[in-house]
């Protein structure tokens, strides 16, 4: 969590509000409020940012470009910036941002009210320019007017949500949209990575929670590869836990301890993005033991289950956020026999097979059909 402090802008006193991650230093990023000040929202902005690994200076009541550029300055002589710097903007403060984006290795500018087009942006840092247009024509218009100037060649780009409303990334207001602003956040994360860092290796920080789940099998080290108050879902069966309480219950007593003896998982693919990997996998186990997650109050049958899994694994800076974990319930219970799947189209361990090798048997289900398509024109 970060603090207040008073700092001297331009000849100005004012107070700003510092947020650093927990190694004490980071690439430096300077938040730009809206109109309604460093309120609560706009430090649970910089306490977010912060736990991405940056050392953020959040400030209110800049009136031009050049005091953004003074900002700037201020944010390079604090102990707690290493590395570059780049300025986030919300409102007035995103417009603001975009006249003063020389001072900056990149730029981020979220619902940039007042800017006409791209000839007032100031600079060739890459720039991201965030929109909730609220389902305005105008402001969409506006949105695309000012992307057709951007130089799409060094990674400026326009991101539109026309289901949301400006200022819907501000916690605390209104205005303010879990949903969008998740989405949102990875898109800003992107030319922040690529033009400061932090870069972390999520694959490997994956990896060693992944070895406390299933080989050290220690609770506790588990939850340290995680944010303070994370959450895991098992979607199929809404296993899981909401916050450290209620997560660090599951993982003791329906999880960590429940893993089968007999168990293997093969990585078939992987997408890394910002903050988040994916991770397509065929798990495959004997139902040896009780197990929650997949089959609650189901005794052991000693069957095998094969099945293809797909792990959204999202990280807030270097550790694990949350997980989200798929895969076919339908085909799970039929491997075991506790569904009886004669005349429906639910596939057992076949669906597995075919995601390791494409060239197994297609259109299982619909062979009668398959026929009648034969020879036709294509």
């Amino acid at each position: 969590m970060g603090g207040m402090r008073n700092v001297v802008i331009a000849g100005r006193a004012l107070d700003a509000y510092l947020a650093v991650h927990r190694s004490g230093n980071g690439p430096g990023l300077l938040l730009l409020a809206d109109e309604a000040g460093l309120d609560e929202g706009i430090g649970a902005r910089a306490d977010l940012f912060g736990e991405e690994g940056y050392a953020v200076l959040a400030v209110a009541g800049l009136s031009d470009p050049g005091e953004v550029r003074a900002a700037a300055e201020v944010l390079r002589t604090m102990p707690e910036r290493s590395g570059g710097i780049a300025v986030l903007g919300h409102g007035p403060g995103g417009a603001l941002a975009c006249r003063a984006a020389s001072a900056f290795d990149a730029a981020i500018a979220f619902d940039p009210a007042g800017l006409g087009d791209a000839s007032e942006i100031d600079g060739a840092c890459p720039i991201l320019l965030v929109f909730g247009t609220g389902g305005s024509a105008e402001t969409a218009a506006a949105a695309r007017r000012i992307e057709s100037g951007l130089d799409r060649h060094n990674g400026s780009g326009v991101a539109v949500y026309p289901g949301a409303s400006p200022g819907f990334a501000i916690p605390h207001r209104p205005a303010f949209d879990k949903r969008t602003d998740n989405l949102a956040h990875s898109r800003a994360l992107g030319p922040l990575r690529r033009a400061l860092g932090p870069h972390y290796d999520l694959v490997a920080l994956f990896e060693a929670h992944v070895r406390h789940e299933f080989e050290t099998r220690d609770v506790d080290a588990t939850m340290a590869t995680m944010i303070d108050e994370p959450y895991v879902n098992h979607v199929p069966t809404l296993a899981g836990g909401v916050g450290h309480d209620m997560l660090k219950r599951f993982y003791r007593y329906h999880f960590v301890h429940q893993n089968s003896r007999e168990r293997s998982s093969t990585l078939v693919s992987e997408t890394i993005g910002p903050d988040r990997i994916v991770l397509e996998t065929v798990v495959r186990f004997r139902h040896d033991r009780v197990l929650d997650r997949y089959f609650p109050g189901i005794a052991p049958t000693g069957k095998i289950v094969e099945i293809p899994t797909l792990l959204l694994v999202r990280f807030r800076g270097d550790r694990v956020c949350h997980e989200h974990i798929y895969w076919d319930q339908a085909s799970a219970l039929k491997q075991i026999g506790a569904l009886d799947a004669d005349g429906l189209p639910v596939a057992g361990a076949e669906a597995a097979e075919k995601v390791l090798d494409e060239t197994r048997p297609s259109n299982i289900f619909m062979q009668d059909a398959w026929a009648e398509s034969e020879g036709k024109p294509i």
